[in-house]
């Protein structure tokens, strides 16, 4: 069985619409039964539409909950091993090894290097990043097309909305 898309009702409807009676120059007693079908399946979408917008919200909430379980785990681990680290030190041993040499860890002192900045400092250009490329604002320019001024490469358009409350 194939299932009556909504685009095939809409069909339906615009084709009975166009249909009359001869005599009678009514529309056809079929366009109130398409129409009504036609109004069942555009409900059911868009109850659909709603479920889906409910289950992805869902999922959203979901996802934002776990990245924030993952990013404290992330930083509990990060924590601990500087709790190894720092008690390999204070021991002097700088490096374990499991017996059958299955993992292990190694105490590199003074080895890493990285500049911290202080807050409020300021340091000369050659010292500094060179800039972005600058992107175009969407805001701008269409302010300066609605008004009127000539904007080369660019087009406001309108599209249609649909909004399922």
């Amino acid at each position: 069985m194939t299932a009556v898309t909504l685009f095939d009702l809409a069909q339906q409807v615009r084709e009975s619409v166009n249909q009359t009676d001869p005599e009678t120059g009514e529309i056809t007693e079929n366009y109130s039964a398409n129409r009504s079908l036609f109004e069942n399946k555009a409900l059911a979408c868009v109850a659909y539409a709603k479920e889906e917008e409910a289950t992805l919200e869902g999922a959203k909430a979901m996802l934002k909950e776990m990245t924030k379980k993952l990013e404290a785990r992330e930083k509990r681990l990060e924590r601990f091993k500087g709790y190894v680290a720092d008690n390999m030190k204070a021991t002097g041993i700088l490096e374990i090894k499991h017996e059958f040499g299955i993992f292990g860890a190694k105490l590199y002192l003074d080895r890493d290097e990285s500049v911290i900045l202080q807050p409020g400092a300021e340091f000369p250009a050659s010292l500094c990043n060179d800039p972005k490329p600058a992107t175009p604002s969407l805001t701008k320019i269409k302010k300066a097309i609605k008004e009127g001024e000539p904007v080369a490469g660019a087009e406001l358009v309108r599209r249609d909305r649909l909004q399922i409350s």
